[in-house]
């Protein structure tokens, strides 16, 4: 019996207090300051990071965008080996462009297979659309997201004339690769809008000419030299204001010497 008593008494202290059980808890609610606050808090961090969270997403497309440009420049160095040193035209007609061609002078769709740089890019397609471009569009979604040299030969006679129009210039003909651009992120303003462009074309600053350049990475225009490296370059002038202005990074003193190859002695 003792022993019974002992159990039950030890039972006893064992068992928890039950004298809140069934009783509502009572917790510390937020005052309206203080929601105020992590509301606060919570704004200012959001304004912080999402300028740094656009930053970031822009420069990973501007990364696409290199990447593009340096396989553009890889199936330009076979387009050369194979067709005796001599780099592809802008285009030969008002049918066939560098990127592709139509059936008529008037239509908007382009047959990409038939670009003088397809057969060089492998199972790599859609590289001339680069991954920031979204202007206004002159070829019913066939976009060209990157602008060739138009002005890439010297004639005899010291004129430029267009590619397509006479003899292509030998690669040799370039007497400073690095300077001379190939292909560039391009646009330009017609109307006022902005839309696609597949040629680079002199500065507004020089006779005829008009900005083609198109600043669409963080203010910056990627663009691959002959040399086929590839670089982030700004705006020298521009033609256009918002985030993606359309000008020119070199002025119109320099656009030649870095843009038309001198002939060969």
């Amino acid at each position: 019996m003792q022993r019974l008593h002992s159990v039950r008494r030890t039972v006893a202290r064992r068992r928890p207090d039950q004298a809140g059980i069934g009783q509502p808890s009572r917790s510390r609610a937020f005052t309206l300051i203080e929601l105020l606050v992590v509301i606060g808090i919570i704004g200012v961090l959001g304004a912080i990071l999402l300028p740094v969270v656009n930053s970031a997403r822009e420069e990973a497309v501007s990364v696409r965008c290199k990447s593009n440009l340096r396989q553009l420049g890889l199936a330009m160095a076979l387009y050369i080996e194979h067709h005796n040193g001599h780099l592809m035209p802008v285009h030969n007609s008002f049918t066939d462009y560098w990127f592709g061609s139509r059936s008529s002078p008037h239509s908007r769709v382009f047959d990409r297979t038939t670009g003088y740089l397809y057969p060089f890019l492998g199972v790599t397609r859609a590289v001339e659309l680069c991954p920031g471009f979204s202007p206004d569009t002159r070829f019913d979604g066939q976009l060209v997201g990157y602008a060739y040299n138009f002005y890439e030969v010297l004639s005899s006679g010291g004129e430029t004339y267009r590619k397509g129009l006479g003899p292509q210039v030998n690669y040799s003909q370039i007497r400073n690769p690095s300077r001379v651009v190939v292909f560039a992120d391009g646009a330009r303003v017609m109307g006022g809008n902005v839309e696609e462009n597949y040629y680079l074309h002199t500065p507004q600053g020089a006779p005829g000419g008009f900005p083609s350049v198109h600043f669409r990475h963080n203010g910056q225009a990627n663009v691959l030299f002959a040399d086929w490296r590839v670089e982030s370059v700004r705006p020298q002038q521009t033609a256009t204001s918002g985030d993606q202005p359309v000008g020119d990074f070199r002025d119109s003193s320099n656009w030649v010497e870095s843009y038309v190859p001198r002939p060969p002695d």
